[in-house]
């Protein structure tokens, strides 16, 4: 069973509505988009035992965390969540800036192009010079990639075409509750739907198609779950049992049986970047895999 604090954060997010009506789908869906994205857009903020630092790439904000006075344990090239249409959250920055301190990661984020204005062929392009040119700064460091919800899409679409493409590949991937199928068709989604304090269905299909543009959804940069999954690094997996993007993740492992999926029945969607009991241990758990990949 899912902790009282968990439990009740899906119970409240399911009641007020505040994310679902940012994920609504519909006519109003790119008001909403525009809404949110008039607002400031959130930064890391300081922190005592964390190093903040910002930079540009192609016109584009790129943050690094890192903990201070002490080496990094592991280099971490993490891409935010938000349907591909949302920036980054205080959510995101409090995870990077918790696993930076307490675990010890240096961690690149950068804030990659968003749909509506561009779509899936832009931004994974995007992603793979600002990928490359990672690489080029780490030389011969190891480092991991991860994301979350359309992050973890993007990790996985930039792993597949860097593969493709012949490039130095990361020591291993981190996809939390990854978006991995722009498509919401299965039909456990719609069994799942009403116990998502997060996602809706129509939102994340209008999503999908905004993040497409004039891509099939089929197309790997879209929906990586078609891609080819063979040669990645070894990959851990997280997913909850009230989030209607479950299915992706089973459906990974039933494709790739090597993957270590971790799934928490009654969990919401993103819960491993939360401060609930159960998202602690899954951070800790994320830094044990981790640091041996890397080390």
């Amino acid at each position: 069973m899912p902790s009282f604090a968990a439990s009740l954060a899906g119970f409240v997010l399911r009641t007020t509505g505040y994310y679902r009506r940012m994920f609504s789908g519909g006519p109003q869906f790119e008001q909403n988009i525009a809404k949110v994205r008039s607002a400031p857009s959130p930064a890391p903020k300081a922190h005592a035992d964390v190093d903040i630092r910002h930079s540009e790439f192609q016109g584009r904000s790129v943050w690094h965390l890192a903990p201070k006075d002490r080496a990094p344990t592991a280099h971490i090239l993490f891409w935010h969540g938000g349907g591909y249409v949302y920036p980054a959250t205080d959510i995101h920055w409090k995870f990077l800036s918790r696993m930076a301190s307490v675990h010890g990661w240096s961690i690149t984020a950068p804030l990659y192009p968003l749909a509506p204005e561009n779509t899936a062929a832009h931004i994974t392009n995007w992603a793979m010079d600002y990928y490359t040119a990672y690489l080029a700064d780490m030389g011969d460091t190891a480092f991991v990639m991860g994301g979350d919800s359309a992050g973890g899409g993007l990790t996985a679409a930039l792993a597949h075409m860097a593969r493709d493409a012949g490039h130095n590949l990361p020591a291993s991937l981190l996809l939390i509750c990854p978006w991995l199928d722009l498509d919401p068709a299965h039909p456990d989604q719609l069994k799942t739907e009403p116990r998502d304090g997060i996602l809706t269905i129509n939102g994340i299909a209008a999503g999908g198609l905004l993040y497409a543009g004039d891509l099939p959804r089929t197309d790997p940069r879209c929906s990586p779950i078609f891609g080819n999954w063979e040669g990645l690094p070894p990959i851990l997996a997280f997913a909850g049992g009230d989030d209607i993007l479950v299915t992706d993740s089973r459906a990974l492992k039933a494709k790739l049986p090597s993957v270590e999926l971790i799934e928490l029945a009654g969990m919401l969607h993103d819960w491993p970047i939360f401060s609930f009991s159960e998202s602690r241990k899954a951070q800790a758990k994320m830094a044990n895999f981790v640091t041996p990949a890397v080390v």
